[in-house]
């Protein structure tokens, strides 16, 4: 504040200690396919009709290259890609990034460049979800799931092949164990462009009911028991009996249910850890991690000493009580839903004398009510409370 000369009333306004954390956003979505035009690098759209006067509405290989593709097991029904983007924006999808697959000639195409697409998206920041719709091959699921593992500030889903029965997707699931994936089945049947209709993987469906969902409750809240849009029909039931073998083995089913529509009716990882066995707590846990990490790159290069332990208490603390009181943690006051520390306790000396700030966090996420008992008995009306 300048010099005081006359009497009055004076703001003097003071820095906070750090930068206040801001949520990273995640509902944004990469999605990697072929398309007829548009350039190769990945590109930012915010609705269908974007896509279209970008990439084109539609892909036409020959029906024996379909054949050839639809039949391998390192295949694929990838000329789908327009469809599946278009349903992620029916569902609730606002964000999407769009690598583009370039071949001159669609008979060179090889599985291989599916995967060299996702190793190139890196230079693609804040899409906490990666997709390759409508392709199943081994190496196109390892590369996704790859890139989540190692950058952790993503997650994927994934497409089984068509036509699969219970004991096929059973089988097919066998092959994963991964807390940044999940597998949904079967297929759905959506319009087709030329206005016809046609089956496809419904990852890029469900993506967009995670931006949905993510949206208007938070990434906490499991993206499940939620309609699908845009779709004619789920292409095969699944029974009671059918989700019984499904679901513990982290097999998310697509139900169709008389009056209330089609439904994702699961929201489960591919991972044995029963401790990331939910959707929503695994990117619970992306969405802390990037918005901690992001929030507190000012501390790079600052005195490594209590006051800058303080400071970075207290901006994570604020963070996570907001995360707490949106109902994402535990606990009837935040003390029971999260702890942060950051002192001598979590530090060596050989720690701070090497520049490491070391901070411990713990955080007691929401589990779904995946399975709602209601116990009932009989009682007469002379009964006591």
């Amino acid at each position: 504040m300048g010099e005081i000369l006359f009497p009055g009333v004076y703001v003097e306004e003071i820095p906070s200690s750090g930068k206040p954390i801001e949520g990273v956003p995640t509902g944004t979505a990469t999605m990697v396919g072929v398309t007829e035009s548009g350039l190769d690098h990945p590109l930012l759209v915010t609705s269908f009709a974007a896509f279209a006067g970008e990439f084109g509405a539609a892909v036409s290989p020959s029906p024996d290259l379909r054949d050839k593709w639809a039949s391998d097991q390192e295949g694929g029904q990838w000329w789908n890609f327009p469809l599946a983007v278009k349903g992620f924006f029916e569902n609730g999808g606002q964000r999407l990034y769009v690598k583009r697959i370039c071949r001159a000639n669609l008979n060179d195409l090889t599985v291989d460049d599916f995967v060299s697409a996702i190793d190139s998206l890196n230079e693609v920041e804040g899409a906490s979800l990666c997709l390759a719709p409508g392709v199943w091959s081994p190496k196109v699921h390892d590369a996704l799931i790859k890139r989540c593992e190692t950058r952790r500030d993503c997650f994927t889903i994934l497409d089984p092949p068509n036509n699969l029965d219970v004991t096929g997707i059973r089988n097919f699931r066998r092959r994963f164990n991964t807390s940044f994936a999940a597998l949904y089945y079967p297929w759905i049947e959506v319009a087709g462009l030329d206005g016809g209709s046609t089956q496809i993987g419904a990852s890029a469906h469900v993506a967009g009911i995670y931006a949905r969902v993510d949206e208007s409750r938070g990434v906490h809240k499991a993206p499940a028991n939620e309609v699908i849009t845009g779709i004619n029909k789920i292409a095969a039931d699944v029974t009671t009996a059918d989700q019984n073998l499904l679901n513990p083995e982290g097999i998310n089913a697509l139900r169709s249910f008389p009056g209330a529509g089609n439904r994702v009716w699961g929201a489960r990882t591919l991972s044995t850890d029963p401790e990331w066995k939910y959707v929503n707590v695994r990117r619970l846990f992306i969405f802390l991690e990037d918005s901690i990490d992001k929030g507190t790159e000012w501390v790079v290069f600052e005195p490594n000493n209590d006051p800058l332990w303080a400071k970075v208490r207290q901006n994570i603390t604020s963070f996570l009580t907001r995360v707490w009181r949106d109902g994402a943690l535990q606990g009837v006051t935040p003390e029971e839903g999260f702890f942060v520390k950051c002192d001598r306790s979590t530090m060596t000396q050989d720690d701070i004398d090497q520049g490491r700030l070391v901070c411990l966090i713990g955080v007691a996420p929401i589990k779904p009510a995946e399975f709602v008992i209601f116990r009932i008995g009989q009682w007469t009306a002379d009964r006591k409370d």
